[in-house]
């Protein structure tokens, strides 16, 4: 579960459980004292609580003890997810946040009592969940019970809540009215506007229906002027302004073009990494001045990334911090990042990701964006960076010598295939051409071996790395940084 989610959660121990769920789903092999320090909580604790999570999801997991640890398996995740749901069928402010979405208010001595809380007891409920509004630019507020912050910041909280968030049995999802509307007037005509977006079906549709729901409230949203009028002379944004009426008569909801202009941009701030044109187009767009392009600049200068790559990536770069600009302007909370991928990228990456924080902070007075979520902007540009620098890193000719069992050699060359080919020159040298002048000859950038008599009987001028007779894990990893450097996996 997400951690937005879990800040809601009113049972301490199916907090707990969840956030135990959480650790061992993604980690499958875990020891009971680890579990214990990381929740920060007895061993005998997470002992009774992994013996309840057995119990309850009996044959739908299987959770086995080894000499070092337990092994966590899914049997038949479909009835796991099901029965993870019902574990938060009692849980009120999951209830509540819903209603509160809807505009169905209630003072706190009401909802205290029909939830069987006292009212001081569900105040103290409510006061543990500020720190994760506070991070939204929001707070609670009552009688009625409401949550309050500017309109933007309750936007992405409800869309975060709702489509970041693992489905419980109080997710809200889009009408499938709304789906079946977009497909009916537009399904010919999207896809056709030079600045494109990488916004997900699912992702678009719930920032549609927020915006419905929320203007049907009388809620309505800012934008600066000049942001409007640029996002008025797209043509995707003609299309989906043409849809005013049908909305009207669905939802019997007027949308402001202002309204439209919101979702539109919202939409194209999500950034592609293979449709070069596009992201140029967007550039040329949405540019003011000269700000974003000397700061692209400065970023690939800085960091001294290797001439060999593409020029394009400048153009993706330039982009993705232009995004990360219109955010801003939007509202600074749009540039927030998950919790649990902010940990995720500082774990597996702390050393790009600072890099990339320490220039953000360097450079606060030519990049004039709010401060608050300098870290989160540091998250996303060390994923999309390194994403950009693998995909646009030029091929490799990799030469392999190979020896021992035949059918090793052979299962080493598959996946070499399976997991390079489709970018890289991969050369299985044979015996015959096996020669020192041949290695030192051709123009190769890496020497691939798993013997290291080859090391000793062959003067290599070219990079070269060996692996085990048999590789391991710990090879593939190895051989996958030293071809692809760039690319990372966060976890």
């Amino acid at each position: 579960m997400k951690d937005l989610q879990l800040a809601f959660i009113s049972n301490r121990t199916t907090s707990r459980l969840f956030r135990i769920l959480s650790m061992i789903e993604r980690r499958r092999f875990f020891t009971i004292g680890e579990v214990a320090e990381k929740i920060q909580v007895t061993q005998r604790t997470i002992a009774n609580d992994i013996k309840y999570i057995k119990d309850y999801f009996d044959d739908c997991i299987s959770l086995e003890s080894g000499n070092s640890g337990i092994f966590f398996k899914e049997k038949k995740p479909s009835i796991y997810q099901e029965r993870k749901q019902k574990l938060l069928e009692n849980e009120c402010l999951f209830e509540i946040i819903g209603n509160i979405f809807l505009g169905k208010l209630s003072n706190i001595d009401e909802l205290a009592h029909f939830y069987h809380f006292s009212e001081s007891t569900f105040r103290r409920l409510l006061n543990r969940s500020t720190t994760v509004l506070k991070s939204y630019g929001l707070e609670w507020v009552s009688n009625p019970l409401s949550i309050e912050g500017r309109e933007a910041n309750l936007r992405k909280f409800f869309k975060d809540f709702y489509y970041e968030g693992v489905e419980t049995p109080y997710t809200l999802v889009p009408d499938i009215e709304l789906h079946e509307l977009v497909l009916k007037k537009l399904s010919n005509k999207l896809g056709q506007d030079e600045v494109g977006s990488g916004t997900t079906p699912a992702a678009f549709y719930y920032t549609f229906y927020i915006a419905i729901k929320r203007a049907g409230l009388g809620f309505s949203i800012e934008i600066p002027r000049k942001l409007a009028k640029s996002a008025y002379k797209a043509k995707n944004f003609s299309l989906l302004h043409s849809l005013k009426e049908d909305i009207k008569k669905l939802y019997m909801v007027e949308l402001s073009k202002e309204e439209f202009a919101w979702i539109y941009l919202v939409t194209i701030c999500k950034r592609i990494l293979d449709q070069e044109e596009s992201e140029k187009n967007f550039y040329k767009e949405f540019h003011v001045g000269t700000e974003i392009s000397q700061l692209t600049n400065r970023y690939l200068k800085e960091f001294d990334f290797p001439k060999k790559i593409d020029p394009k990536v400048t153009t993706f770069l330039r982009s993705f911090f232009l995004s990360r600009k219109i955010n801003d302007l939007l509202s600074p909370v749009l540039n927030k990042e998950a919790i649990e991928i902010k940990k995720a990228v500082i774990r597996s990456d702390n050393e790009n990701y600072q890099r990339n924080l320490r220039f953000l902070k360097k450079e606060r007075k030519n990049y004039t964006i709010s401060t608050k979520y300098m870290e989160d902007i540091s998250v996303s540009l060390t994923i999309y960076s390194n994403l950009i620098f693998d995909f646009y890193l030029p091929s490799k000719t990799i030469y392999f010598l190979l020896e021992g069992d035949h059918f090793v050699c052979q299962q080493i060359i598959t996946r070499v295939r399976q997991q390079f080919g489709s970018k890289h020159t991969l050369v299985f040298l044979p015996l015959y051409y096996l020669a020192e002048e041949v290695l030192n000859a051709a123009h190769i950038d890496l020497i691939v071996t798993n013997y290291n008599r080859y090391l000793l009987d062959y003067i290599i001028e070219s990079d070269f790395l060996l692996l085990k007779a048999v590789p391991n894990e710990h090879d593939w990893q190895r051989l996958e940084r030293k071809i692809n450097p760039y690319r990372k996996t966060y976890n």
